[in-house]
């Protein structure tokens, strides 16, 4: 019987041992690998490149998707407003590590995602109560929009003829009637100048508007900025009727590809509606608006999928891996003709030479459009 009790407890201690290193290993916060990015500055490529009488809608770009999550870290405050209840309370303190490797998005500021190219940001927002401002957030808290639409205007300023899609998709925790919180937003956004480069709402339908329109024939930059507050002024587009955005909501690289294909077809057709991120929202053929590659691919939560995260390490390493994948694929040309937005995590990666070949194939595909 002693000797039975005796090797209960080594399993017993063996089996803790074990759950232990695999906690420690699981909340290891960073990637193992070294930042890689291009060394070319796309800051012009709008104006070097498009012709004025583009139209909007058409032209590709570069997108970030969760925008501005790089200042996300380990010791980053949680935002209740965004977090699933496994990330917070006592489980998100043991797997903090592990969430924050599904929550981080992008490795670099706006700054440089402007200077590599990117010009659509896919933004999740909510008001740190403790801070006193809106911060951009995906489970935990990033950093002070303010911050980042200051850096959004200097460049704006110093780069004429550019134009950016800043996509509030998110404002976690609000309800977007709520007049006080778009007052709240809205206020900030004007205190950084932001709005003076707004093409506003009303002027033209989407369709009609080029590229020529919003930045003046390339003598000025422009914004077009869309949220889903229903209570918004003509600075911002209104979500339903202005994209079409469809998220494949797996981690298998296999679906996506399919759901790419699907969702082409979809658009070429005309089936596809713009809205179809809101709830019960009848929109319009998206056709007629901006249409987003979701070529991202996201942790399940299941067993299943929580096993395949924790294998494949980060978001970031996901992205890393897959994005010179997915447009090296025999189809992508294709997606990118329907969906001319091409969003993804780790947007500005140059790993295998992603964002110099991504630029190019965009470049030409921009140049190839008969007007």
């Amino acid at each position: 019987m002693k000797l039975i009790l005796k090797i209960f407890k080594k399993i017993l201690v063996f089996a803790l041992m074990i759950v232990v290193l695999l906690l420690v290993a699981i909340n290891i916060p960073f990637n193992f690998y070294a930042k890689k990015v291009t060394t070319e500055d796309y800051s012009n490529w709008m104006y070097e490149t498009l012709s004025t009488d583009q139209f909007v809608i058409d032209i590709a770009m570069p997108g970030a998707h969760d925008a501005f999550t790089n200042k996300i870290h380990y010791g980053s405050n949680i935002d209740f407003a965004s977090a699933s209840g496994i990330q917070t309370g006592i489980p998100g303190a043991l797997i903090k590590g592990f969430s924050v490797k599904q929550s981080k998005t992008q490795v670099s500021d706006v700054t440089a995602l402007l200077k590599h190219g990117v010009r659509y940001f896919d933004i999740r927002l909510t008001y740190n109560d403790r801070e006193a401002e809106w911060y951009t957030s995906h489970t935990y808290f990033s950093e002070p929009f303010a911050n980042i639409l200051d850096s959004i205007v200097e460049f704006l300023a110093e780069n004429p003829g550019e134009f950016l899609i800043l996509d509030i998709q998110h404002v976690n925790g609000i309800e977007y009637d709520d007049q006080v919180q778009f007052d709240s937003l809205s206020q900030m956004m004007t205190d950084s100048g932001i709005f003076d480069y707004a093409y506003e709402e009303g002027f033209l339908p989407l369709n009609e508007v080029t590229y020529g329109d919003v930045t003046d024939n390339k003598t000025k930059s422009g914004a077009i900025i869309i949220s889903k507050f229903v209570v918004a002024t003509n600075q911002f587009w209104n979500y339903g009727d202005s994209v079409r955005s469809s998220w494949a909501n797996t981690d298998s690289v296999t679906s996506l590809y399919e759901h790419l294909n699907n969702e082409t077809q979809l658009i070429l057709n005309g089936e596809a509606l713009t809205g179809n991120q809101i709830p019960d929202y009848i929109g319009t053929d998206s056709l007629n608006a901006f249409r987003v590659m979701q070529a991202v691919l996201t942790m399940q939560m299941t067993g299943e999928g929580i096993l395949e995260g924790i294998t494949s390490w980060s978001l970031l390493t996901k992205a890393r891996n897959l994005n010179p994948e997915l447009i090296s694929q025999p189809e992508f040309l294709e997606w990118l003709s329907a969906m001319p937005i091409v969003m993804v995590d780790y947007a500005d990666s140059n790993y295998r030479s992603f964002n110099d070949n991504l630029m190019t194939l965009i470049i030409d595909f921009n140049e190839s459009i008969v007007i």
